[in-house]
């Protein structure tokens, strides 16, 4: 893979706030290290999870329009593993998908994980669409070189055009 760098258009992402997600710009990093074996891309049907693609900084993100999920996937994600070259078919009037986004991590031992998403509501006010994940550092490795990793995990689910929030679970 070669290395180089592409500044990719901010109106990518949705926000699951009110307010767009700012994404200064998507790198795509350099291979691993000899001796570094990163895990494969997790690609089910409405899930797609994994340690390296473009998104540096620690983001969420809510995808609800087709041409958004496919320049953000084309730039973003295809370019790390032919497992990731095609951007999966989604159903726009019908789902969305939601994204966690851990940022660079220095060593190749860590991964993200949504762990439960559900609907919230109290009395009184509008149902919240929750996103719970974790970010999860496996064991590493005595002789494992540091080399920068982007652990990332997306999934599909149902179109809900209310409030979605994203929390981090610390167990």
């Amino acid at each position: 893979m070669k290395r180089f760098a592409f500044i990719f258009l901010l109106s990518t992402l949705h926000a699951a706030e009110p307010s767009d997600i700012q994404l200064p710009k998507l790198v795509l990093p350099p291979e691993p290290p000899r001796g570094v074996r990163l895990q494969a891309p997790t690609v089910k049907k409405n899930e797609w999870r994994g340690v390296q693609c473009a998104v540096q900084e620690p983001r969420v993100a809510v995808f609800r329009s087709a041409d958004k999920w496919e320049s953000f996937w084309q730039k973003g994600m295809a370019p790390f593993s032919e497992r990731l070259a095609k951007t999966p078919a989604v159903d726009f009037s019908k789902d969305m998908v939601v994204g966690v986004f851990s940022g660079n991590k220095p060593t190749p031992n860590y991964e993200v994980l949504m762990k439960k998403i559900q609907f919230k509501e109290n009395p009184g006010e509008e149902k919240i669409l929750m996103v719970y994940y974790k970010e999860v550092k496996k064991m590493q490795g005595v002789f494992t070189p540091p080399f920068a990793i982007q652990p990332f995990h997306l999934k599909k689910v149902p179109r809900f055009e209310g409030e979605i929030k994203f929390e981090q679970l610390k167990h």
